[in-house]
């Protein structure tokens, strides 16, 4: 195996095995503080909360900017970057920047660091939420893309 060589997919490499598996563990633990908060356990949401958006951040910067360098984009998506299943790569994109703008807003007006003052917390804490799922399912959907399908194998959709 080379060094860029990943372990989950056939023609992945391990920057995107490690953002695949990372992004996964990342939503698990925001799971578990989702059902911490609805429980009353508001200090074991903000224990878990605060270490994930920030890990996230710094998550989504040296694995997932670092990985996109140009010789590691498939040449199927070069060579047909139009397709309408490579849109699923910008939904990603543009939902993981929501998801994370959005949870930095909670966990600053959570810590009290920001006003309040935007209406009521806990509705965008779910929105947060949401988009937060939707740009793991668009990420796994990605990494499907990019690293599952190939010539002998193709797409589903």
């Amino acid at each position: 195996m080379l060094s860029s060589d990943g372990f989950l997919a056939p023609a992945s490499y391990l920057g995107a095995d490690l953002a695949l598996v990372g992004e996964i563990i990342f939503y698990l633990l925001i799971c578990v503080a989702v059902v911490a908060q609805r429980r009353g356990n508001y200090h074991l949401h903000d224990r878990i909360q605060i270490p994930v958006v920030v890990g996230n951040f710094f998550f989504v910067i040296v694995i997932m900017v670092l990985s996109l360098r140009y010789e590691n984009v498939p040449a199927e998506f070069v060579e047909r970057p139009f397709e309408p299943f490579y849109l699923v790569v910008v939904s990603h994109a543009v939902l993981g920047i929501a998801a994370q703008l959005l949870a930095t807003y909670c966990l600053l007006a959570g810590t009290k660091i920001l006003p309040r003052k935007i209406g009521r917390l806990r509705y965008w804490m779910w929105a947060t939420f949401i988009v937060w799922t939707a740009a793991v399912v668009m990420g796994v959907y990605t990494y499907y893309i990019w690293y599952i399908v190939t010539p002998e194998r193709p797409h589903l959709f």
